[in-house]
């Protein structure tokens, strides 16, 4: 499960929470801007609930997408926007 930032739109920093159940393998979440690329990958390793920081300082202000993948799919995909 990957739930919204919060806050969204955010300027210095917003937090993702997500749930992993216990028998996935691999889990990450990836990163996107608005041209489709690959900003960053973020391995989750540990299971259950748990929340990633973004921080605003190596943005520009945009659109973005995070993806959740785990054991090689896509879970679930939101938006976030950062304003400067």
């Amino acid at each position: 499960m990957l739930n919204q930032n919060h806050p969204n739109p955010f300027k210095e920093q917003t937090t993702i929470s997500f749930l992993i159940p216990d028998n996935i393998a691999s889990a990450k979440i990836i990163f996107i801007d608005n041209l489709g690329n690959i900003l960053k990958q973020v391995k989750i390793n540990d299971r259950g609930f748990g929340e990633l920081i973004v921080y605003a300082h190596d943005l520009s202000a945009g659109h973005y997408t995070y993806y959740l993948v785990a054991d090689g799919k896509t879970i679930e995909s939101k938006k976030m926007v950062l304003t400067k």
